[in-house]
């Protein structure tokens, strides 16, 4: 099962982070766990929740298995490094040896847009183009 829950935050930190400092993706992998009620067993079903995070739409919301998985091949790491670092984050977020750099955030979203939900939450971090809310 930690394999599992290793291989989906590393999932989630290499589409909604890569491009982001180190230190963004720690922010992403901490408001992944504090999501998921820092249960390993929860990261998964939290990553691939409906409308949580933008990469996981397309998947989420395909009409059938078959196109979910068809779609699902266009997701698969093709970065070497960046999958490396974001499995690396993932591991060590999940053995309780993650950053501790947004506190309790729950959200986030890129710089360059302006969602609705943020006037409801408090502005915790702004970390390379991520905003960072509890």
């Amino acid at each position: 099962m930690i394999e599992m829950a290793i291989t989906c935050l590393a999932l989630n930190l290499y589409h909604e982070a890569r491009g982001e400092p180190e230190i963004g993706q720690w922010a992403v992998a901490q408001v992944t766990m504090n999501r998921a009620e820092h249960d390993p067993a929860k990261v998964c079903d939290t990553v691939f929740k409906p409308r949580q995070f933008s990469w996981t739409n397309p998947l989420v919301e395909a009409p059938t298995p078959e196109i979910r998985r068809a779609r699902a091949e266009n997701y698969m790491p093709r970065e070497a490094q960046a999958w490396e670092l974001a499995k690396k984050i993932a591991r060590r977020t999940l053995q309780g040896r993650g950053r501790n750099v947004v506190g309790g955030a729950t959200h986030y979203h890129a710089d360059y847009v302006a969602p609705r939900w943020a006037s409801t939450f408090s502005q915790v971090a702004q970390i390379g183009s991520h905003v960072f809310y509890r």
